[in-house]
């Protein structure tokens, strides 16, 4: 089966139609759909449920997503290993981000070394955060950059960690909302609010990590994971939910987004946040182990 129609169908399902994923894969509505008609015609059923103005998952449809993501999963690690292997003679490393804000990290702190080093290239591969760690203990990617949440975060004994940007959670609540007016809030003010959280897969670990991190003070039911930060985003600034954000990126994410106020926790609680880098600590790649070096 095409691995870029599974990749299409993985896109669908996760932005909620067929429009959105023509926007973000650069393809046309008639292209997407065109591949999904055979995707469905190949497996002899029906994913989605087609409506002049709406589009849907069947119940087949969800379940196939675990299949999909299976299939593009195996064929992401195969191509990474024979990656790896034609990148230790050359300037590519393999690098992982979990999400739209650890690649704003990125920019910002591997520019001074890029100019130092112009002809070393980038090859990016966006994976969920757990996703990301289990590759770099497998040699699957180089380096990886990813959201840390407890100062004491445990990984695999293969696996090391550089710390590009340190700081603490912050809430992002609407404008429209009446505590937009304060500068800093206590949680049990928002605890009957819906935490909404980004993941790039159906997984509930962010859902734990907030539940934990925030001592209980938000029921799990209302720890709510969003397909996109651009939709999670949205729905905060106009009043749908809450959002924790990282004080380090506040500069970019006030330009992205102007309805939100950023609110201090007075709780008497962790609210540490790093984005680190992480790295395999058998590494092999002298190119890789000088980019590391950068960063002690």
């Amino acid at each position: 089966m095409d691995i870029n129609k599974m990749r299409t169908f993985l896109t669908i399902a996760k932005y909620g139609s067929f429009r959105a994923a023509s926007e973000k894969l650069f393809l046309s509505p008639r292209a997407v759909s065109k591949q999904m008609d055979q995707i469905e015609n190949e497996l002899g059923v029906k994913l989605f449920n087609r409506q002049k103005n709406n589009t849907s998952l069947t119940n087949i449809g969800e379940e196939f997503i675990v299949t999909a993501q299976d299939i593009v999963n195996n064929y992401t690690d195969a191509f990474n290993k024979i990656q790896m292997e034609s990148a230790s003679d050359s300037n590519k490393i393999l690098l992982g981000f979990s999400s739209q804000n650890q690649a704003t990290v990125i920019q910002q702190t591997f520019e001074p070394v890029l100019k130092k080093r112009p002809e070393l290239r980038l090859e990016m591969r966006e994976e969920s955060g757990k996703r990301l760690i289990a590759m770099v203990a497998a040699k699957k990617l180089h380096l990886a950059v990813t959201p840390e949440y407890a100062e004491e975060a445990t990984y695999s004994p293969d696996v090391g960690v550089k710390k590009l940007l340190t700081g603490k959670m912050v809430v992002g609540i609407s404008k429209l909302d009446p505590l937009s007016e304060l500068d800093s809030i206590d949680l049990e003010q928002l605890k009957d609010r819906l935490v909404l959280y980004y993941n790039n897969s159906e997984s509930t670990y962010l859902q734990d990590v907030f539940f934990k991190k925030y001592d209980g003070i938000f029921e799990k039911k209302h720890i709510k994971r969003v397909s996109s930060i651009e939709q999670r985003d949205l729905l905060i600034s106009f009043g749908r939910g809450i959002g924790f954000y990282p004080e380090p990126l506040q500069p970019a994410e006030k330009l992205r987004n102007p309805m939100l106020k950023f609110l201090t926790i007075t709780n008497n609680i962790s609210t540490y946040y790093s984005s680190v880098l992480l790295y395999n600590k058998k590494e092999d790649n002298p190119i890789v182990r000088e980019f590391i070096s950068n960063f002690d």
